[in-house]
């Protein structure tokens, strides 16, 4: 039977890639795939140090996704707790795919949720929010590289396509700022808190990153409630209400996508709906 996956089977190049930067695979790991088969990522031991390794597959090297994770890694500040970058490497297969391959320290704790979104409450201290303000406000701070953008203004102008409520009005960016661009629940751990996957950073409508913490949360009243006490200063302000149409947009968009955001949606039409009165 003929595989509808698009992309090479990834076991070769990824054990390929632990030999050039030295890596053991993980005796008691195992190999994941992700991004439908674009991705491999494992365990692996780097002179004594606990790692994991991942592989790439895409058409063609270059662009905002390609640069992103090592540029997150040289620019932003130090004080975003998140998974040291040990090494990368790139290559091509007798087919012209490229690959491109990142070794991290392995995450100290567990991710918040297997998914981008929540079905239950979460547990994490009052520490852990604190820390993850603190982290976004140096982030949020940082500067961004020229032309790294998460959304464009052209994309916001075009969002009462999915909001017809916003036809006809201003929907002009006045501040943006470095932002995560995809920090949704599985992208976060606790125990400590980390931030990871950074492949997609760059300028954004501030509140851009709470508003996306808590459209993904909606599907948990209890988390979302949380979420809106500890970035109400950056939610309830109209820089911060144009970020919220922007995800509920995006959320919206996305559900005819996946069952993920088709959970989501009314939920995101419901919000974005309120915040027309508020």
């Amino acid at each position: 039977m003929t595989s509808s996956n698009p992309f090479p089977d990834l076991t070769g190049p990824w054990h390929r890639a632990a030999r050039e930067l030295a890596a053991t695979p993980d005796p008691g790991g195992r190999l994941r795939a992700g991004m439908g088969g674009r991705t491999l990522g494992g365990p692996v031991i780097v002179k004594d140090v606990q790692g994991w390794l991942r592989v790439t597959v895409v058409p063609r090297a270059g662009g905002k996704i390609w640069e992103g994770t090592n540029l997150a890694d040289v620019l932003l500040p130090e004080e975003i707790p998140r998974p040291a970058l040990l090494g990368d490497l790139t290559g091509n297969d007798e087919n012209g795919l490229v690959f491109q391959v990142h070794l991290w320290e392995r995450l100290q704790g567990e991710a918040v949720s297997l998914t981008p979104n929540l079905d239950t409450p979460i547990w994490v201290t009052d520490r852990w929010w604190n820390d993850l303000r603190t982290a976004l406000d140096h982030l949020h701070r940082a500067p961004t590289p020229s032309g790294r953008r998460v959304v464009t203004q052209d994309y916001i102008d075009r969002i009462p396509r999915f909001i017809p409520a916003l036809q006809g009005r201003d929907l002009t960016v006045e501040r943006w700022e470095t932002s995560h661009g995809d920090l949704h629940w599985a992208n976060l751990t606790t125990d400590p808190l980390q931030i990871i996957d950074w492949e997609g950073w760059g300028s954004a409508p501030a509140g851009y990153d709470a508003a996306v913490l808590h459209a993904y949360a909606l599907t948990e009243p209890q988390t979302a409630a949380r979420v809106h006490e500890v970035f109400a200063d950056m939610l309830d302000t109209p820089s911060g209400r144009l970020a919220q149409w922007v995800i509920c947009a995006e959320i919206i968009q996305a559900a005819d996508r996946d069952p993920l955001h088709a959970r989501l949606q009314p939920r995101a039409q419901r919000l974005a709906e309120e915040l027309l009165i508020s």
